[in-house]
């Protein structure tokens, strides 16, 4: 029998760090699942980084890694960035936050569980009978309004994304104090196109990955909508999603919502 030498130990660079282990300086994309929290991360990828076109999943996870699908990260940048779908925690220390209007986000978390093969409906979702990671939308959202740890905190809605991109990134770049010309935004709001994100998606790196989970591979990138829940999901169920998530609707909503309440009353 062939000699084998005994076990070494396992010895990493200085450079790679447990994921739990970061800097203040560091920066966390946060959001509810289903927010825009996967476009967030492409765009500091592109934005802060310089990813180019050629860059897929892989190297964005690199640049921006999820501290709920990684171990251990590298420490390339004196400030580094993450993403996270967390309640707020101490070390939370600056933070870009991406809310969702919540009937559209947890329409988007029912087509994923969809494809993962579960069965589930709408009401079971929108009740929360299904759990969702990550909790309650309107408890998500509202723990970080609270802010409780006193965060470096930037507000954006999913909507402005899609509709205002470029006043969107603007506000990311004075935020993270960054500087990036006209055609440098144009750029990136190209490259986080949802037509754009779309093809990524149909790279080998991305399928690979989502074979794994779903049943369609380039699935995770579906629309992108901002208003389809009204078309897809029964009134009934919307009613009682509102009926417990209004107060938060309200603020962050309150030109779809009061839609939904004269709705209702007629």
């Amino acid at each position: 029998m062939k000699h084998r030498p005994p076990p070494q130990d396992i010895s990493f660079s200085e450079s790679v760090h447990p994921i739990e282990e970061t800097s203040d300086e560091d920066v966390f994309v946060a959001g509810f699942p289903k927010s825009g929290n996967t476009l967030l991360q492409h765009t500091i990828a592109h934005l802060v980084y310089g990813l180019n076109e050629s860059g897929g999943r892989t190297l964005v996870q690199l640049m921006v890694p999820d501290v709920h699908a990684n171990t251990h990260y590298f420490r390339h940048k004196d400030r580094c960035f993450f993403k996270t779908h967390d309640h707020p925690k101490e070390h939370h220390r600056n933070v870009i936050y991406i809310v969702r209007d919540g009937r559209e986000a947890m329409l988007s978390y029912y087509h994923m569980l969809k494809n993962m093969g579960q069965d589930v409906s709408h009401r079971q979702i929108y009740s929360n009978e299904v759990p969702v990671f990550g909790g309650q939308w309107h408890q998500h959202v509202a723990m970080w309004e609270s802010n409780p740890f006193d965060a470096n905190l930037l507000w954006l809605r999913y909507e402005d994304m899609r509709s205002d991109r470029i006043t969107q990134l603007k506000r990311i770049c004075n935020f993270l104090e960054i500087e990036r010309s006209e055609q440098e935004l144009l750029e990136v709001a190209r490259l986080t196109s949802f037509e754009h994100m779309q093809q990524v998606e149909r790279r080998s790196d991305w399928v690979a990955k989502n074979l794994t989970v779903f049943n369609k591979p380039a699935c995770f990138i579906r629309r992108g909508a901002c208003n389809s829940f009204r078309q897809e999901v029964d009134p009934d169920v919307l009613a009682l999603f509102e009926s417990r998530n209004g107060s938060v609707l309200r603020r962050h909503y309150p030109e779809t919502f009061e839609h939904s309440e004269n709705r209702k009353a007629t």
